[in-house]
């Protein structure tokens, strides 16, 4: 026997199946269209829901158009004021080691100082002068030789010597201009307390180290400086160093003025073996000061034989004259 099948059940199996109500895809729709705003729906065994159909959309709401404005909005003040910061470090430290290498640089490596006899010589020597000129012992010096003048004598160093003489000098002639001891040297004579004081500017070129007076440059000028005074002891009579005793106490530079000063001793200063000797042989002192400190930088003992001479010694030139501008020098 054929089992009968009902006929609404062939009629179910023969019609295509219907697509779900316009009511679920409609909630498609919009889910596919509008943004999740719905927190996930877990999927715990406990926390099971039943989907719900989300409400239908309201066709008078619209949706914001997506902006299309790119523009970021300006940096906070506090930015701007911590990037300065940052810059701020790194660029001070740069222009300080630029300042201090440019420093270092001229210290070891002076530019080359102007010839002499150059226009440029010429005028760097004017503004020494002008600099002299301000100093305190100079114008203390200048004072005293003004009220006095029976009792001072001054004068520029080397203006006595002869254009000849003055080529084979070491100091007028090697050392002269800016650049040597010949930018300003100026000579004060203290007739009653039997003084000279010379104040000098060494220059760029006097160095053994870069920046510091070489010590032969200041044997040199210590030579000279006692010579002087003893010369002008002797009424104007040459002589020769016998003896000459330095001690540098600190570092003479470069570029800077300093005074000299060398003084003969006197009769009772002096050893009895070597009193009554006066007329030939000279003891001088002689030291060299900052002009602006004051502080002692060298110091030095110098004897000088010759003025009138010892019989037999032949230490006398001239017959014992020469003219005294001779010891002007």
């Amino acid at each position: 026997m054929v089992p009968r099948i009902p006929p609404h059940s062939l009629l179910r199996l023969a019609l295509p199946r219907q697509g779900p109500p316009s009511s679920l895809l409609t909630a498609r729709h919009l889910r596919t269209t509008l943004p999740n705003t719905t927190k996930p729906i877990s999927t715990s065994h406990h926390h099971r829901q039943q989907p719900r159909h989300p409400p239908a959309a309201d066709p008078t709401t619209t949706l914001p158009a997506p902006s299309h404005n790119n523009t970021q909005p300006p940096p906070e003040p506090e930015k701007k004021q911590s990037i300065l910061r940052r810059l701020l470090l790194p660029l001070t430290f740069t222009i300080l080691g630029i300042a201090a290498g440019t420093s270092l640089r001229v210290l070891l490596v002076p530019p080359d100082p102007p010839a002499p006899g150059t226009e440029a010589d010429a005028i760097a020597t004017r503004l020494i002068h002008d600099l002299a000129a301000k100093l305190p012992v100079v114008q203390r010096l200048d004072a005293a030789a003004a009220a006095t003048p029976e009792d001072w004598e001054s004068w520029d160093a080397y203006d006595s010597l002869s254009a000849a003489h003055r080529g084979q000098h070491i100091t007028a002639g090697a050392l002269a201009g800016y650049r040597g001891v010949g930018g300003y040297q100026r000579v004060w004579w203290n007739k009653r307390e039997g003084e000279v004081v010379s104040v000098v500017f060494f220059g760029t070129s006097t160095s053994g180290w870069p920046g510091v007076v070489h010590g032969g440059c200041l044997a040199t000028i210590l030579d000279e400086s006692c010579g002087r005074v003893a010369f002008m002891e002797w009424g104007g009579r040459p002589g020769v160093t016998a003896s000459l005793g330095l001690e540098y106490k600190a570092k003479t530079l470069t570029n800077a003025f300093y005074v000299i000063t060398a003084r003969v001793r006197r009769e009772e200063e002096l050893p009895e073996t070597e009193r009554g000797k006066r007329h030939y042989k000279c003891w001088v002192d002689a030291t060299v000061k900052d002009a602006y400190k004051e502080q002692v930088n060298v110091v030095a003992e110098a004897l000088f034989v010759g003025g009138q001479g010892k019989k037999g010694s032949g230490i006398v030139v001239g017959e014992g004259k020469v003219l005294g501008s001779h010891a002007r020098f």
